[in-house]
């Protein structure tokens, strides 16, 4: 029961706050939600998200070293930590991000999370067990071999939750001033665009800074892409998403569109 209420807790949160914006503010997609595709998603947010949670915790467990290489929540003040933190795993995302793109096999995987053609906040859970223990277990480590203060941890993950899920709304929120630091709605709706000239780009998911250093970043000036997706989607069923990346068929690369088997 504690699993539960930790998984739908942040769920309902964000839900809150970012189902007014999306009224207020719209971006106004190019296609609205199917019942089939909501369902699809909600299942992504409840049971597939418990799944994640116990698969990372078993890798974790795994791989996670038996006590800290550094102690540094007693060396540097709380905001301190949470700034590192957030420049360490923001970067571990852009490393894994890219390299789900560019490899066919995991590729597989990841191409579940782009295959709804409808961006709004909900879309952000549409994501495959397999590939989230990853990511999930990969930015639980540098926590752990720093030994970084509760607080500070609790601050980043709060920031990340809240911010992945704006990432992916329907809303046409700008950041301002602050957009040539921190990522806004508009730029990931471009990584998730069906269009060739933004294949391959804006891999980074809080911060901006390493897709413009190793030029993957793209700022057009339309303000919204003209069709998201990937050719040949699986059906819009949660098991089917669970399945699709170990069927053996043919399955395409998100920068060159190659189909392979």
């Amino acid at each position: 029961m504690h699993e539960v209420i930790a998984v739908l807790r942040p769920l309902l949160i964000v839900a809150i706050l970012l189902v007014p914006l999306e009224r207020l503010l719209p971006a106004r997609g190019t296609s609205r939600r199917t019942r089939a595709g909501l369902a699809a998603d909600v299942l992504h947010a409840t049971v597939g998200s418990l799944i994640i949670r116990f698969g990372a915790m078993l890798l974790v467990a795994l791989v996670a070293p038996a006590k800290p290489l550094v102690d540094l929540s007693g060396t540097l003040p709380v905001w301190l930590q949470a700034v590192i933190l957030l420049l360490v795993c923001d970067f571990i995302i852009w490393c894994i991000h890219r390299s789900f793109h560019a490899v066919p096999f995991l590729w597989r995987f990841h191409r579940i999370h782009h295959s709804s053609p409808h961006l709004d906040w909900l879309a952000s859970a549409r994501v495959h067990p397999v590939e989230q223990v990853v990511f999930s277990a990969a930015l639980t480590l540098p926590i752990l071999f720093a030994s970084f203060s509760p607080m500070a941890v609790a601050i980043y993950i709060g920031v990340y939750t809240l911010h992945a899920n704006l990432l992916h709304a329907d809303t046409r929120l700008s950041f301002g001033p602050l957009e040539a630091v921190f990522t806004p709605p508009r730029i990931h709706h471009w990584h998730h665009a069906d269009q060739v000239e933004a294949y391959d780009t804006n891999f980074g998911s809080q911060l901006v800074i390493w897709d413009r250093m190793f030029g993957t970043a793209y700022r057009p000036e339309a303000e919204r892409p003209s069709r998201f997706g990937v050719d040949m989607p699986p059906a819009e069923n949660f098991v089917d998403h669970l399945v699709a990346p170990f069927r053996g068929q043919l399955t395409q690369t998100s920068d060159s569109k190659i189909l392979e088997t």
